[in-house]
């Protein structure tokens, strides 16, 4: 929530600043409104703006904060979501190619991060990526474990893959074989 709240600040303030120019510019450089209209008319208004900005806001991004989990299960990664339409995004190790962690300039500020998992499907090129975990706090050791997770899923499909070719009987390999060759003499 402290992401969103340095978000609503920092507009309101570019608001407060911008209006604060405006007002400068009409009422010194213009002069056809006085200080006091511009007072009445304008902030007022703004004022307004900004008090419905927060409080719709604030309730918006607590709701989709509430609504928000992350779930780092054995088998695969679940991102819940969603305040109105619920959304459930399952990602299985197995599918899995990378996670890129990134902090932007605010999020280093506020000191936290993103998680992107990106999967075969979604090329990190196209910019694309399967999921997010997004305003994480402990980033790094997460970031850690998931691609130590990423690790042993790969390593232990890599060897159930070599175990079951080392199980293959040869007569299996010979027929193969002597088929190919069949249907090579058949093209020449």
């Amino acid at each position: 929530m402290r992401r969103e709240l340095y978000t609503f600040l920092t507009i309101s303030i570019i608001v407060v600043l911008a209006m604060s120019i405006l007002q400068i510019i009409v009422v010194n450089v213009g002069g056809e409104v006085t200080n006091a209209e511009f007072l009445y008319y304008v902030w007022s208004w703004v004022f307004g703006f900004l008090i419905l900005f927060w409080t719709l806001g604030y309730w918006l991004s607590y709701l989709w904060i509430v609504n928000l989990s992350y779930s780092v299960e054995s088998e695969r990664v679940v991102i819940s979501k969603g305040i109105i339409t619920k959304k459930k995004v399952s990602i299985p190790y197995a599918a899995i190619t990378d996670f890129t962690l990134s902090r932007s300039l605010y999020e280093r500020w506020l000191d936290i991060a993103t998680v992107f998992i990106q999967t075969a499907g979604q090329g990190a090129q196209a910019g694309g990526h399967e999921g997010k975990l997004e305003g994480l706090t402990e980033f790094d050791d997460l970031h850690k474990a998931l691609r130590d997770r990423i690790k042993s899923v790969k390593a232990s499909k890599a060897e159930a893959g070599s175990a079951s070719s080392e199980n293959t009987e040869p007569e299996v390999l010979q027929s193969i074989l002597d088929e190919v060759k069949k249907i090579n003499r058949k093209l020449n």
